[in-house]
């Protein structure tokens, strides 16, 4: 994948609060009052291991939106309640386009915090016999969300899509110049083999991992450079005689 989602919620900028609470027999249901304050970033990881910010969103965008959970039981488990948090962050209309799974999050403490707060006064009332009431609580949170586009990887995905040359069997080419391992006959995978714009071909992981370091084909130097662009570029670039825009 090209293009990686990172996302970050610094602790101290979660806070969640217990707006009103229903005391039993009450009917209706709870709510969950969510206010986003999210930032954006765009960045690139270039050839050779040079990073860059390509854009970067100055003033936090905010929205707002309230939640409803008709079972109070729910708030009572913590597993539940993060899974119920996290599901109403992500289905923000503010964060519509970006992957924020919790596998994107640099750290969940501040869904953890949600979760443990709600579960506490749930239980708290739920000890003292008083459970069953409705829960009305406000959750405020700032989000930094960096799409990050990886040109090593978008090269190799590139040439692999785009130069069809294949190294045949039994050649000289039959085997990469970075392992020095034969090719198999495999066409996916790390180590499906793959044709720089000069022909040369390397395993797809090979060539991948040495195009972090560097920025040129490892055999002939050939300059790899301005081959491919972020998504978020509007320019096109030539990659052998064919002209891509990384998508």
């Amino acid at each position: 994948m090209a293009v990686a989602t990172r996302v970050l919620v610094p602790d101290r900028t979660c806070t969640t609060r217990l707006d009103r609470r229903e005391p039993p027999p009450c009917s209706g249901s709870s709510s969950v009052r969510i206010r986003l304050f999210l930032s954006r970033a765009y960045s690139s990881r270039r050839l050779a291991g040079r990073s860059t910010t390509d854009k970067l969103d100055k003033i936090a965008r905010k929205g707002e939106q309230i939640f409803y959970v008709y079972d109070p039981a729910l708030f009572l488990s913590y597993e539940e309640t993060r899974r119920a948090v996290h599901a109403m962050v992500a289905s923000m209309p503010l964060l519509a386009g970006f992957d924020v799974s919790t596998d994107n999050w640099a750290s969940c403490a501040a869904l953890d915090a949600v979760a443990t707060a709600m579960r506490d006064r749930a239980r708290r009332d739920d000890d003292e016999g008083l459970g069953g009431g409705r829960y009305h609580f406000f959750v405020e949170l700032a989000m930094e969300v960096t799409l990050l586009y990886s040109e090593p990887k978008a090269v190799v995905r590139a040439c692999a899509d785009t130069v069809m040359q294949v190294a045949e069997s039994g050649s000289a080419d039959h085997q990469c110049s970075i392992c020095m391992e034969g090719f198999e006959n495999i066409s996916a995978g790390p180590m499906a083999p793959v044709n720089l714009p000069c022909s040369h071909p390397f395993h797809t992981h090979c060539i991948t991992v040495w195009l972090f370091k560097g920025h040129s084909c490892p055999v002939c130097r050939h300059d790899l450079r301005g081959l491919v662009s972020a998504p978020w570029s509007s320019r096109a670039h030539n990659l052998g005689a064919k002209y891509l825009a990384f998508r």
